[in-house]
């Protein structure tokens, strides 16, 4: 028994000393990893506590002249010394959070031990180590995670803290820092917005219930959760009463007065607009950057630090925006099922962010989902950026590229085979272009592009080229398999693991509008301090992605999509050219669509709030939602001559939509009518072979079948069939141009062995004049403006 003793002893000592040293090293990585500068840095500017103001163009289009944009629960008054603040409020902080607040130097050892005991043995349910100035660490710097390493640096940075500032200031910051929900921070500000008071007029009651929330700001909030919030109350008010900070008298009568709250609205009316919001999550970051900051601690600095942000906003554009998200009888009945909006308007020219919206109604918060910057499944929208405009700058396809819109493949299950991709409508068409591809948004051809250009390309042109952040290369999907966006549903059909967001997808399209270059999207230019000193100078970051050319022919190609293509209900092509592609992700949960003019590029989406049901059978489109508001931006822009896209560098010329190359003798005889079109092209990519398609066969107008040794020579006339040599299927797949097809049994004319017997008495020049019909289709001169 005594050796067992002294072996646990000893284990006991020696797993003490492997904590020691632990804790050690960990302390030293701590220290050597912590940025005691940028908290420093927080702290000056928490004791000013100046509000932010962000600004906005009076003209965002031309010369820059800022005005105010007014911004989020601006109430009068930031910051509050002590001398400000009841004595009373002061001094029940203290009591309740920091008893030894005066004689500690920023950690209070003892009550840290007793912490750690407590979460290895849960002697208590609950037990508080940090001292009010770790607390001001963790909230100036909005560091809170729950792990050793961090819990170290806390209290590192705390007793950094102590030897440079005052108790004194160190309490001011703690009480005008401190969260209270509704997205208030202070208790100088949380008085005057729940209580309708200054901070130095507070009852008992009143301070005991900012106390309570500090706690836990969400669980209880005065407003969403009044009885718990009224129950911490209650409980503050006891420790209140025990330390003699309140008489029994006084501590009664608190404890029976009625929890009484200024209205809400009077908060919720001060709620930052979907703007200022997004432009404050873009300068956090960027701060972040600067100062070598958490992104929690850079936007408590900027809203907090005096600064002033300039924006990129069309404050009319954005009211237009807002305006008409909060009418709720501009959308469908079914948003009161949880069908929601979101838009976002970008310059066309430079990637400038100029209004967003996150969801449909009256903003009624600040940091609510918006989804116009979280990701989702962009469906086709993906195909041009992917796709189409890579091919195209590779020279690999052109206007008139014909592909066979048929299944590619056939998966077998249970003996029954089932074709792949399906499109939307389920319609296979048998030969179509490019043009027709991107018009129809056939999903066989874009998994046949996809064949073309495989799955690295593809994905890095995504991720590297357009910097969509949230492709996943490889991830594990904690079920025993793997998830990846290096596949042809993700990146041929855009049906992303993770998606792309609203915003990313139309700033992506600029590249179109821009010639092939891509802008970095900003929704700010610059950030000045209260001195006027620039902070962050957010300058034009440009890449060029593809040719100006190639920029152009994806754009005519688009044009095509909201002339007759699958958003043919927009309107706004009457007024001014517009181009865009539709998407929708599998099972309709999403379904968006981004346009563009040679003004603005914006892109909407809609989806339900449980990411799960189908939108489908509304009473609107969100294509009749865009063409609304599309319209209406477009007559406040009061825009200029440039009513249409360029064509500089590109040529006009026809081809047989059949083949791609140029309209033959042959192409005349095709039974479905003439496939004579016009497409854009690059000098060097213009059609410059004759089709090679089209194969001349006798048909008899009687069996309405090609001729044979049987038919009658008055029933005979002569038709184009279509050359298709690799159509061969596991099962019966209707396609639209079947019928058409050449086969190895029908007899083609001429023939290789002679004139066969039913052709020996047509008409001799039975083809004459086919020739100068030819040239004449197949010449056109170069185009420099418009066709």
């Amino acid at each position: 028994m005594k050796k067992f003793v002294k072996i646990t002893a000893a284990v006991i000592a020696a797993m003490a000393a492997l904590s020691l040293l632990t804790v050690g090293a960990l302390a030293v990585y701590s220290h050597r990893s912590l940025n005691f500068d940028g908290d420093e840095e927080l702290f000056e500017k928490a004791l000013k506590w100046e509000s932010t103001a962000f600004e906005a163009s009076a003209d965002p289009y031309g010369e820059y002249e800022p005005v105010k944009i007014e911004t989020a629960g601006a109430l009068d008054k930031l910051y509050y010394p002590l001398d400000e603040i009841s004595p009373l409020l002061i001094d029940s902080f203290i009591a309740v959070e920091d008893a030894e607040f005066w004689e500690h130097k920023g950690v209070n050892y003892k009550r840290t031990i007793y912490a750690a005991v407590n979460y290895v043995f849960r002697t208590k349910k609950l037990f508080g180590a940090s001292t009010i100035t770790q607390q001001v660490v963790k909230n100036i710097s909005g560091d809170s995670g729950l792990t050793l390493t961090r819990k170290l640096s806390e209290m590192l940075r705390a007793g950094n803290l102590e030897r440079n500032y005052s108790k004194e200031e160190i309490l001011a910051v703690y009480l005008n820092v401190i969260p209270m929900s509704e997205n208030i921070y202070g208790v100088g500000r949380a008085a005057q917005a729940f209580f309708g008071k200054e901070p130095s007029e507070l009852s008992p009651s009143e301070a005991a219930t900012l106390i309570g929330i500090t706690n836990a700001p969400t669980a209880y909030n005065p407003y969403t959760n009044p009885g718990k919030c009224t129950e911490k109350r209650n409980l503050i008010l006891s420790v209140m009463k025990r330390d003699g900070l309140i008489t029994d008298e006084e501590y009664e009568a608190a404890v029976a007065e009625p929890l009484k709250l200024e209205p809400r609205e009077r908060i919720t009316e001060k709620y930052s607009s979907w703007f200022v919001e997004t432009v404050i999550e873009d300068a956090s970051a960027d701060m972040a950057e600067r100062y070598g900051l958490s992104v929690s601690a850079a936007r408590m600095l900027l809203l907090g630090g005096g600064y002033s942000v300039y924006t990129t906003a069309d404050t009319e554009l954005q009211e237009l925006l807002e305006n008409y998200f909060e009418d709720s009888s501009n959308f469908p009945p079914e948003i009161k099922n949880g069908l929601n909006y979101a838009m976002v308007i970008t310059d066309s020219r430079d990637n400038s962010l100029r209004a967003i919206v996150g969801r449909v109604g009256r903003k009624q918060g600040n940091r609510l989902l918006n989804h116009a910057t979280v990701p989702h499944t962009p469906g086709s929208v993906l195909k041009p950026l992917a796709l189409y405009a890579p091919l195209i700058e590779e020279g690999k396809i052109n206007w008139a590229t014909v592909l066979d819109d048929a299944p590619t493949d056939f998966i077998e299950s249970e003996g029954e085979y089932r074709e792949y991709p399906k499109n939307s409508p389920d319609v296979y068409d048998g030969l179509t272009t490019v043009k027709d591809g991107v018009r129809l948004s056939k999903n066989t051809l874009a998994v046949r592009l996809y064949q073309m250009r495989g799955a690295k390309n593809t994905f890095s042109t995504l991720r590297d080229g357009f910097g969509f952040s949230t492709l996943v290369e490889k991830r594990d999907n904690g079920k025993g398999g793997t998830l990846t966006d290096l596949g042809v549903a993700p990146l041929a059909l855009g049906q992303l693991t993770d998606g792309v967001s609203l915003r990313a997808l139309t700033e992506s399209f600029g590249v179109f509008s821009a010639d092939g270059e891509l802008y970095e999207g900003r929704s700010y230019i610059r950030i000045t301090d209260s001195e006027g000193n620039t902070v962050i100078e957010n300058r034009e970051e440009v890449k060029r992605l593809f040719s100006p050319e190639t920029a152009r022919i994806m754009t005519k190609l688009l044009e095509n999509v909201t002339a007759d293509g699958t958003a043919s209900a927009i309107t706004l092509d009457r007024t001014v050219g517009t181009a865009g592609k539709t998407g929708t992700s599998g099972g309709s949960r999403d379904k968006l669509f981004v346009g563009y003019t040679p003004y603005l590029c914006a892109g909407i989406w809609c989806g339900y709030e449980d990411g799960t049901t189908a939108v489908t059978g509304l009473s609107r489109s969100h294509l009749e939602i865009w063409d609304e508001v599309m319209n209406a931006a477009h007559i406040s822009l009061k825009i200029g001559e440039q009513r249409s896209f360029s064509t500089e560098g590109l040529v006009y010329r026809p081809y047989c939509r059949a083949s791609g190359g140029l309209y033959s003798d042959n192409c005349l005889y095709d039974p479905r009518g003439s496939t004579l079109e016009y497409g854009y092209f690059t000098p060097d990519t213009a059609p410059y072979t004759l089709c090679d398609r089209h194969v001349l066969c006798p048909y008899d107008t009687v069996s309405k079948t090609v001729a044979g040794p049987h038919s009658l020579e008055e029933n005979i006339t002569i038709v184009s069939l279509l050359r298709i040599e690799d159509r061969a299927f596991p099962k019966e797949v209707y396609i639209t141009d079947a019928e058409f097809v050449y086969r190895e049994t029908h007899a083609p004319y001429p023939d290789d062995a002679g004139i066969p017997f039913f052709y020996a008495s047509l008409p001799e020049g039975e083809y004459a004049g086919v020739s100068k019909r030819k040239r004449q289709f197949n010449t056109g001169a170069p185009i420099t403006g418009e066709e």
